[in-house]
């Protein structure tokens, strides 16, 4: 599930039963039907016959059909349902009609991994014993950030997201599958061109794309075979992602929008993202692209999502990032979308209290399934009918309706088939009932000015019985603990009929709160008087937490009522140091620059891991070892009761002064993939980190197919060892680093990640050359390293040179027509004219990687022109012109 603050909703007695549907408001002429309630869900799949299966946490899987949730489940599994864990993903087989094949994401019980497993359909029911395990998934961190979304692509392979299990770091290892979307055969074999399939080795070749949080939900695009995919954010960002091979989405180095990030090696921003003042998680994915178009065109081919605490689900265009508009609004929790054949859209909401949303994420029995379908009229349509109660004499029994329609909707509800006069809303709440009023109907009929609906009616029962009262015994109001405690609770109820009650009529439940939304501790747990429960040292870190211990006693006439008592923990503190300050350090994933104090409950286990590079000013410093002569990088710790301090110190060491590798661009028209001089332009490029899409760096020199480039220069190790070198391209790379060709794959290819060795000294320059050409489609090319004491990362600037002096200045720009000056400048750059009927008739500055960041296309009159540049980073640009002649050029820039 979804780990999220919300706001608590806590009753010390129930006195009447409340509905859990809430219906959404819709666009004028859609409306949505109630498909199914008492759910646990968690996702759905729809098989081509028109069975829907969903997935409940609790390992269950359940089929609606022709409308009706069927009683019998078509496959219960054994799993760790606890907090986010569970089963939480479910795919249909493309060829489900011959074969039968399922896929299932759960968390396998007491082994603390998540699996894929495929299962064999027989109609209704599972194959007893035709489980495959295709993949089991690395140990999990904690209990949060499961993801599990799974969905074949239009190339048959199944793609499968994975959430960092509350272990940060790992989204970025290529040792670990965690915080990764992967993709497999349907016989769980990794496919071969798959991005990283020559560089990673075992299950890791299944790695697709990084750097994800909790990629919670996913969805492929019909005909285009896109795939986008909501990210659950961290602290201030939620994201919707294109997810591309050997691509990387920032986690936990970045999130949401670059806005002056450093972002990792092959790094995609969000094609859409939004802060937390307007949702909380970003979740369910479908693009609405069905066989039958039954929404308006507007619709067509949008993508939808939903957010889970705002309630609201929105559309966009997936080729118009940024921009999003409301669809629906007021759902309770939804949690996964669908787009049917017929044109309709389905939708989960977890909704409940008690359960999944408000009171926590491993149970609830209020989630709900929705269709909806356009209709065109504004008349309304009963979404959820209001249903039969049971209450004791003298309480208030309340009723519930939902509908559709244009607003506004105008209530009456009715009293065996009289009007009830003030009942005008779409609640009702009957006061004071009485033992006459038992066997009473409740309807109501829904009008606006387009027509009318009526409900089912509901039946009030009244029972002279009276409520039992609960006690809980112990603990006793103000208990303290310790994680790795063992909590120990007891408690009876008196029954004004029944006197003391059974250990049968009573029901334990213990929740875990923090902040203002909880997460389970112990499950229902009936028939007993006491028990105990340990609690654990692992798990949410935060100590902004108590349990809650809640008792249920219900009598022999189904009244029942509950008690609670809080449990708070003793809490201390560690801090952690840097030599020198301000590097980062990793608190269970948490990015964090020292000095800094954390507040813990005391006996928690603490993960800390000193990062094992980091750059500040004009040097790179390394991790030496922490102050107690500890050299790993991760430090295990369980809390005590007195502070703790923890110092990691770090050695500096200079980087260099390189501004980046001399670019030279070729335009190749019938594709002949070498090279011939001249260069259509050159120009320095600060770092190679170019992902240009469908187009490329100069559409009017180069086209957007069919081109080369040829960076040479120098670069300059950082330390003495074995580098191994990375080239990921489409379509062709070589590379030489001295005298030494490291890699060699001039050929077409999508996206692939092609890497060599080579031993260098520090302070030594090399040769560099690399070359790249495009034939068509993407155009992609990064060059990255990585050593025994640098992770890998795209190669810096400060590393690479375009001559083999130590470094480089641009000198001022000049054609026999125009001219740039100064070059390099601070704030204020000139370009001149230097002949006379000769005019600039448009230019535009990109940046390093290739986005234009100034343009102006409109003809200038003036011979001299004064462009203002102090918005914009220091680094390397570039200025491309069209004259009023025809003739075109490029002219490198650098802003100090």
């Amino acid at each position: 599930m979804i780990c999220r603050y919300f706001l608590s909703l806590l009753f010390g007695f129930i006195f009447f039963t409340i509905v859990s549907a809430q219906t959404a408001i819709l666009p004028p002429g859609f409306a949505q039907l109630l498909l199914a309630e008492e759910l646990d869900p968690t996702t759905m799949a729809l098989t081509p016959d028109g069975r829907l299966f969903i997935t409940e946490k609790n390992g269950r899987i359940l089929i609606v059909e022709n409308g009706i949730l069927l009683t019998d489940p078509f496959l219960t599994l054994e799993v760790d349902n606890y907090n986010e864990r569970g089963l939480s993903g479910i795919a249909i087989d493309p060829h489900f009609e011959d074969n039968g094949y399922i896929y299932v994401y759960y968390t396998v019980k007491n082994e603390d991994h998540n699996r894929i497993s495929r299962f064999t359909a027989d109609g209704n029911y599972v194959v007893p014993g035709s489980e495959l395990i295709l993949l089991d998934i690395n140990q999990l961190n904690g209990t949060i950030h499961n993801a599990g979304s799974m969905a074949f692509g239009l190339d048959e392979k199944l793609y499968i997201s994975v959430g960092d299990g509350a272990n940060a770091p790992t989204a970025q290892s290529f040792n670990s599958l965690l915080g990764k979307v992967l993709r497999i055969n349907s016989d769980g074999t990794i496919p071969a061109d798959n991005p990283y399939y020559n560089t990673a080795t075992g299950n890791y070749r299944a790695i697709y794309a990084l750097g994800f949080r909790n990629s919670f939900s996913m969805a492929v695009q019909p005909g285009t075979g896109k795939i986008f995919a909501t990210e659950v954010g961290n602290s201030t960002w939620e994201e919707v992602n294109d997810i591309l091979p050997g691509t990387n989405y920032g986690w936990p180095i970045i999130e949401g929008p670059i806005n002056g990030q450093t972002p990792p090696a092959n790094y995609k921003e969000p094609v859409f993202a939004y802060r937390h003042d307007d949702g909380c998680a970003a979740v369910g994915a479908t693009f609405y692209n069905p066989a039958t178009n039954l929404f308006p065109a507007i619709y067509a081919g949008k993508f939808f999502f939903a957010d889970y605490c705002d309630g609201y689900i929105k559309f966009m265009d997936p080729n118009v990032p940024g921009i999003a508009a409301t669809f629906a609004t007021e759902i309770n929790r939804p949690l996964n979308l669908l787009t049917a054949p017929d044109g309709t859209m389905y939708y989960l909401a977890r909704a409940g209290l008690g359960g999944g949303s408000e009171q926590d994420n491993t149970a609830s029995n209020d989630g709900t399934l929705w269709r909806i379908f356009y209709s065109g009229s504004n008349a309304p349509f009963v979404s959820v009918n209001p249903q039969s109660v049971l209450i004791s004499v003298g309480e208030d029994a309340h009723f519930f309706t939902a509908a559709s329609g244009q607003q506004p909707l105008f209530y009456q509800w009715q009293k065996d088939g009289i009007d009830f006069p003030g009942a005008d809303s779409a609640d009702l709440i009957f006061q004071n009932a009485q033992l006459i009023d038992s066997g009473t109907l409740f309807r109501c009929i829904i009008t606006n000015l387009n027509g009318a609906d009526t409900t089912l009616s509901a039946v009030l029962h009244v029972t002279s019985n009276q409520r039992p009262t609960p006690e809980i015994i112990t603990p006793v109001e103000g208990t303290t603990y310790r994680a790795g405690d063992v909590l120990q609770f007891s408690g009876h109820a008196i029954d004004p009929e029944q006197g003391l009650l059974s250990a049968t009529s009573l029901k334990w439940k213990i929740d875990f709160h923090h902040n203002i939304h909880t997460h389970p501790g112990l499950i229902p747990t009936s028939g007993i008087t006491e028990g105990e429960f340990t609690i654990p040292t692992t798990g949410e870190t935060s100590s902004d937490v108590w349990y809650r211990i809640y008792l249920t006693a219900t009598d022999t006439a189904g009244l029942s009522s509950t008690v609670f008592r809080d449990v708070f923990p003793v809490k201390s503190t560690f801090q952690i140091n840097t030599i020198p300050q301000g590097l980062p350090v990793y608190v269970e994933g948490d990015y964090l620059v020292s000095p800094f104090t954390v507040t813990s409950v005391v006996g928690l286990t603490r993960t800390i891991e000193a990062v094992p590079s980091a750059v500040s000013g004009d040097s790179i410093y390394l991790f030496k070892n922490w102050l107690d002569g500890d050299t790993s990088f991760t430090r295990t710790f369980s809390v005590t009761d007195a502070p703790q301090i923890f110092t990691a110190v770090y050695e500096s060491y200079p980087v260099g002064k390189g501004i980046g590798l001399q670019g030279h661009y070729y335009d190749s028209p019938d594709f002949d993939p070498t090279f011939y001089e001249p260069a259509a332009f050159t120009r320095i490029d600060s770092v190679v980190d170019f992902d240009w899409g469908q187009g490329s760096p100069s559409a009017s020199l180069l086209g957007d197919d069919h081109w080369l480039v040829r960076w040479d220069g120098y670069i300059e190790p950082l330390f003495s060892g074995t580098y191994t070198f990375y080239v990921t391209s489409d379509d062709g790379a070589r590379l030489w680093i001295g005298s030494e060709e490291i890699v060699d794959k001039w050929i077409p290819q999508p996206a692939t990640e092609w890497s060599g060795t080579i031993d260098l000294a520090a302070g030594q320059q090399y040769p560099v050359y690399l070359e790249f050409y495009e034939e068509g489609g993407g155009a992609v090319c990064q060059f990255s390293w990585s050593s025994d004491r640098i992770g890998k990362s795209i190669v810096p600037r400060s590393q690479l040179f375009p001559e083999s002096a130590t470094s480089v200045d641009p000198v001022d720009q000049r054609t026999s027509l125009i001219a740039l000056y100064p070059n390099p400048a601070r704030d204020i750059f000139y370009l001149e004219v230097l002949q006379t009927n000769i005019s600039i008739r448009s230019f535009e500055i990109q940046n390093a990687l290739g986005r234009v960041v100034f343009q102006n296309s409109n003809p200038l009159s003036s011979d001299k022109i004064r462009i203002d540049m102090k918005e914009f980073p220091q680094g390397m640009y570039w200025l491309q012109y069209e004259l009023n002649t025809g003739e075109r050029g490029v002219m490198p820039l650098l802003k100090m």
